[in-house]
């Protein structure tokens, strides 16, 4: 069985938002580090704060970057655990904008479409059957 043309589509996009994820990551934590270390040698604690979040938050882009990347040429590979985490990933996708919901932000349908979507895709039969 060959694997459907969503499932390559998907594991294109998991590849280019991995590559993305760790240039971000990689600009984002050397902005941050250069900040923490300015607001270090200047003693302000609140640019040396955001400059420690924002290298905590590279650091953290660019792992999610390489897990991406691992994600998607496991699916390209047809493996269970790929689909597995692609399911998980687009099931935490939807937590966001549920909440959003709860708390009366009627907007947030909008953020359920795209994550619904694929969550919807991947836990079709077909699909699944075809990473067994």
């Amino acid at each position: 069985m060959a694997l459907p043309i969503g499932m390559i589509v998907l594991a294109i996009l998991s590849i280019l938002s991995g590559l993305w994820g760790i240039l971000w990551g990689m600009i984002m934590a050397g902005v941050g580090g250069v900040g923490w270390l300015g607001g270090l040698l200047s003693m302000e604690s609140t640019i040396r704060a955001w400059g420690g979040s924002a290298f905590g938050g590279g650091l953290l882009g660019m792992i999610t970057g390489v897990v991406q990347i691992i994600v998607g040429f496991g699916l390209f590979g047809r493996q269970k655990w790929a689909w597995l985490l692609a399911a998980i990933s687009a099931a935490f996708s939807l937590i966001n904008p549920v909440m959003g919901l709860l708390n009366g932000n009627f907007w947030a349908i909008f953020g359920l479409i795209i994550p619904g979507l694929i969550f919807y895709y991947i836990t079709r039969p077909d699909v699944r059957n075809s990473f067994r």
